[in-house]
């Protein structure tokens, strides 16, 4: 998975299940297509989406590059007291205790709750900006009073058809958490920042960038004196940037910078494309290092990833770069549709 920038899943879950050992009592769970009344509070789960998340802090711009699963709950005091909600969002860990979780579930009314097997889905805190809807600050609901909050969590398996949200003891009267059995099926459609597809022209506060084309192809390669291919065929993604501004803009695509969040990413739902590593003599021809774009001026470039085997279901494809490679906020998303293609052999190639 990429590198978060601003935004992080959590990477330990500590799992809180000692009330249910030597306890008769055990979870209660409904479906969560319909609203849950226990013990005077009632909840009711919203159309869970699939988000892109991009971020602004301080006049900065964050962005997470894998889309996050986000799951509304509304929440409404049916009791006779206040009832008070405390936000979870920010904690690092994360338990049946005392957080939310989403998990893959089973089917059926009678669970063997000793041989279930709890494996969280990771939830996703975000450290710089805020979620819009999403809730920050405690709250006390009176008797009758409702609010909504927002979850996050990483993309369940697609296989999944079952899950559970759990909710915890924290935000209820009860003493053990209640689980909502979710009838899964991942959304089609990704929401969030803008994605444009191959041709469109995507404009940054005066400059404009443009992929106008994705192939599979050798690249040519210098070394010294001698010239050649790449040993493989890789996935070439082709865009244009223009500077329509007054002031020079220098573009810097960081295309031998492998690790962190700087150059390009090209993703799938569920896969992530390895950007080509060449060796440090090595120079891609035709491919940009480093250059200033004078205004009315254009610079033509490319970014190289590893191809998929043969036979991976990689479906939609998402080509990703931060305006900052060319001194702007924001960021690039064109999406694609990506098949492997047999992809003949320079003749050079074949000759050897």
């Amino acid at each position: 998975m990429p590198t978060p920038r601003g935004i992080f899943p959590v990477s330990l879950l500590a799992l809180v299940a000692l009330f249910l050992i030597g306890c008769d009592e055990k979870p209660q769970v409904f479906p969560a297509d319909q609203p849950a009344l226990y013990q005077g509070v009632e909840f009711e789960l919203g159309t869970y989406t699939i988000r892109y998340l991009e971020l602004t802090d301080d006049g900065q711009t964050y962005e997470y590059p894998d889309p996050v699963l986000v799951v509304p709950l509304t929440i409404r005091n049916r009791g006779e007291s206040e009832l008070a909600y405390n936000p979870t969002h920010r904690n690092q860990e994360m338990s049946e205790a005392s957080t939310p979780l989403l998990m893959p579930g089973v089917a059926g009314d009678e669970i063997d709750w000793e041989a279930f097997s709890r494996r969280p889905i990771p939830g996703v805190v975000v450290e710089r900006g805020t979620v819009e809807g999403q809730r920050q600050r405690s709250a006390n609901l009176a008797p009758g009073e409702e609010l909504t909050d927002l979850f996050l969590f990483e993309l369940p398996d697609p296989d999944e058809s079952i899950l559970f949200f759990s909710i915890p003891p924290t935000m209820h009267r009860g003493d053990l958490p209640l689980f909502l059995r979710i009838n899964y099926r991942q959304p089609s459609e990704i929401e969030g920042p803008q994605v444009a597809s191959v041709g469109d022209t995507l404009e940054f506060d005066g400059v404009s960038f443009q992929v106008t084309e994705v192939s599979q192809t050798y690249v040519r390669l210098t070394e010294g004196d001698r010239d050649g291919f790449s040993s493989d065929p890789v996935v070439k993604v082709s865009f244009t940037v223009t500077n329509n501004s007054d002031e020079p803009v220098v573009y810097s695509p960081g295309h031998r910078e492998l690790s962190g969040s700087r150059g390009a990413l090209l993703h799938s739902l569920h896969s992530e494309f390895n950007r080509v590593r060449f060796g440090s003599s090595i120079t891609v021809q035709d491919q940009v290092d480093r250059s200033a774009i004078d205004p009315g001026e254009s610079v033509e470039d490319f970014a190289l990833f590893e191809r998929p085997p043969a036979g991976a279901n990689v479906g939609q494809t998402t080509f990703e770069l931060g305006a900052n490679h060319f001194q702007r906020s924001g960021r690039v998303r064109v999406a694609f549709a990506y098949e492997h293609e047999d992809v003949e052999q320079p003749e050079e190639l074949r000759a050897n």
